[in-house]
């Protein structure tokens, strides 16, 4: 079956409105890796404040994991960016393209895992006040799912051009 003119012309600007959006979810995404990065560096200059001070186990407990958690949202965003870069230059749902969102959700499942378990670390053995939240849980979850339905979407559309 061969696609129209109105189907091509409209799949064109579906693209188009698709490559536009990502490079301006690009750009916040590499907005974030530099305000994680900065915060990375603020934290270390605090961090080292405190410990000429004469920091104690609480202070370096959260700065360890302070630290990892910055480590691991940079990881994210990171991916995410890669994502969206890929889908600027073109490259829509690919194999590669939907791996990098998938990544960016396993990420963002181990930071969330990371910050439950240093919430709850800090609650029990320390005697500090942490929160936490199943927010992240929630959202890394919607993103791995998003990426794995793309992912079959892919597969069926290989199926169905096989047998076409």
């Amino acid at each position: 079956m061969v696609p129209n003119r109105q189907t091509l012309m409209k799949n064109f600007q579906n693209k188009t409105k698709i490559i536009k959006v990502s490079r301006q979810l690009r750009a916040v995404a590499r907005l974030a890796i530099c305000l994680w990065v900065l915060g990375i560096g603020t934290f270390l200059l605090a961090l080292s404040a405190g410990l000429r001070e004469g920091g104690n186990a609480r202070t370096i407990y959260l700065a360890s994991g302070g630290l990892m958690e910055m480590g691991l949202a940079i990881v994210v965003s990171l991916n995410f960016f890669r994502f969206f870069d890929r889908l600027t230059s073109g490259e829509l749902f690919d194999g590669k393209t939907v791996g990098y969102l998938y990544a960016a959700g396993r990420w963002w499942l181990v930071y969330w895992l990371f910050d439950l378990g240093l919430a709850v670390a800090g609650n029990g053995w320390l005697g500090m006040k942490m929160d936490y939240s199943f927010g992240q849980l929630f959202a890394s979850l919607t993103v791995i799912f998003v990426a794995w339905l793309l992912k079959e979407a892919q597969e069926l559309q290989v199926e169905q051009s096989l047998t076409v």
